[in-house]
């Protein structure tokens, strides 16, 4: 009873956001055809050029919304004086439905690929990164801060304007970020591993945001966006969606793609995508955060038509292509899983534009406390050190240089850092693909990422952690890029033994 009065509610509160849309009026057309740009290899920070598309990834595709639109968006971002984000949503269906082929209940994706396009970069002061999450059970046009995060990534270094361009036009380039060898992010099908029947509960989301922070010097002077796709009434449907047409070809579980573009590469509409997304407030330009569209997709010209045609309204719907394992069963990983509770998240951007994520698992060999504690995003390069508290703050947290520290100092609480001692150095350093690396090896840890807590605790006074106790955690690190002696802090996790 509880689970159907909140597929109804949440079927009001879509309807009133879908019924909230406005329309974006950054649709630009002059574009070139994409080229492939590349790998970029997430766990290496690494790129491999003039490769075949997903080399040694999938094998399944499981998300497919690459149908030619002619054009892509850019939200203004050429105006804007901070970053926002574009976050779609789609379906990848569980075995619980009526997809007769959808064989599991969570994907364990290893490879997303992207679409986008930009102007001339001259004036650019650094590279062009992007940050991609994905979601479980988001709704189209969801807040994408109150959805459930499970995993998501930095790319950096990615292919800018090409020269070649003919004058006035904007260069476009798809690219694909291998997570493999770690970095592979866990997402249900139908959006909580069971089918309910509703778009509103069945659905993940995925967000782009392109020059975090501005540190690449593109927000605020150069258009580039995400390409537009999808074309659900001229691609293929599977069978078993909840919106029509559907879409869903040249998936795994969905048919062969009818409609082959004479340039080769993929042509599918994202399953059960609603020609519709969020977008980030954009000040510059008076645009509120919400939901966005360009009027209703129209188009009359057919299969991979190239969105000049008279009478063209693009789909609302972000170029993006998931592959995934064949893995039956997969871990979630982020920030809203795993042992523990968030608090103070997400923590303060540092200078790569992005929180430094704490987030904690259990050990299966039963190694000191019990407990390993992992980052992600943090600047490469940049060390750092675990903390803990006997109590956290977050009413009035303590802002230390460019972040704030949540474990409570007053009314008698304690906090310590392990960066001390034979059991307790969690000296780290976060790698070139952002993720922490303990550099100390001890009794309890040995090197590798994140940190294996101990039972003694840097306290002086305070007992060792036991069965049953509760402690607060926080890294601390260098954040030297955001200017000399600065630092930041990641967001703080409540673990209770």
């Amino acid at each position: 009873m509880l689970r159907s009065s909140l597929i109804a509610a949440g079927a009001v509160i879509l309807g009133g956001t879908a019924a909230a849309q406005q329309v974006e009026n950054s649709f630009h057309t002059k574009v070139t055809p994409a080229k492939h740009g590349g790998i970029f290899h997430v766990a290496t920070g690494t790129w491999t050029r003039n490769v075949p598309q997903a080399v040694n990834l999938g094998p399944d595709i499981v998300y497919n919304n690459t149908a030619n639109t002619g054009g892509f968006t850019s939200g203004g971002i050429a105006s804007q004086t901070v970053d926002f984000d574009f976050v779609d949503a789609g379906r990848i269906p569980s075995s619980t439905g009526p997809v007769a082929t959808a064989n599991r209940d969570n994907y364990n994706v290893n490879c997303v690929e992207i679409g986008y396009c930009l102007g001339d970069d001259s004036g650019a002061t650094g590279p062009l990164n992007v940050e991609v999450q994905l979601y479980n059970q988001y709704t189209s046009c969801a807040d994408p801060a109150t959805a459930l995060a499970v995993g998501g990534f930095l790319g950096t270094g990615l292919p800018n304007y090409d020269p070649t361009t003919p004058p006035g036009y904007f260069a476009c380039w798809t690219v694909e970020f291998d997570l493999s060898g770690g970095g592979e992010i866990c997402i249900k099908g139908d959006g909580d591993g069971v089918y309910d029947g509703t778009i509103d509960f069945d659905q993940f989301g995925i967000g782009v945001k392109f020059d975090p922070g501005g540190t690449g010097g593109y927000l605020g002077a150069i258009t580039v966006g995400p390409l537009l796709a999808g074309d659900r009434n001229w691609t293929a449907n599977a069978t078993g969606g909840l919106t029509t047409p559907s879409g869903g070809g040249n998936t795994y579980y969905g048919p062969a793609e009818i409609c082959v573009p004479t340039a080769g590469g993929e042509n599918s509409s994202g399953f059960d995508q609603e020609d519709l997304w969020w977008t980030g407030d954009r000040p510059a330009t008076a645009q509120a955060a919400g939901c966005y569209w360009f009027g209703g997709y129209a188009n009359a010209t057919g299969c991979a038509a190239n969105g000049t045609a008279t009478g063209h309204v693009p789909n609302a719907g972000l170029y993006a292509l998931l592959q995934a394992d064949t893995t039956t069963d997969c871990v979630e990983q982020g920030p809203n899983t795993g042992v523990g509770t968030p608090f103070c998240d997400p923590a303060n951007n540092n200078s790569d534009g992005v929180p430094a994520v704490l987030t904690g698992t259990t050990l299966t060999s039963g190694v000191g406390s019990g407990l390993h504690l992992e980052v992600n995003g943090g600047p490469s390069g940049e060390f750092g050190y675990m903390l803990i508290g006997t109590a956290s703050e977050t009413v009035n947290p303590i802002p230390i240089s460019n972040g704030l520290l949540c474990l409570s100092v007053t009314g008698g609480n304690q906090f310590g850092r392990y960066n001390f001692g034979t059991l307790t150095n969690s000296i780290g350093q976060f790698d070139a693909s952002n993720v922490f690396q303990n550099l100390v090896g001890t009794a309890t840890s040995t090197g590798g990422t994140g940190y294996d807590v101990p039972t003694q605790n840097p306290i002086p006074g305070q007992p060792a952690i036991m069965s049953g106790a509760t402690w607060h955690f926080q890294l601390w690190y260098r954040d030297t890029p955001a200017g000399v002696g600065q630092s930041n802090l990641s967001n703080g996790l409540t673990v209770t033994f």
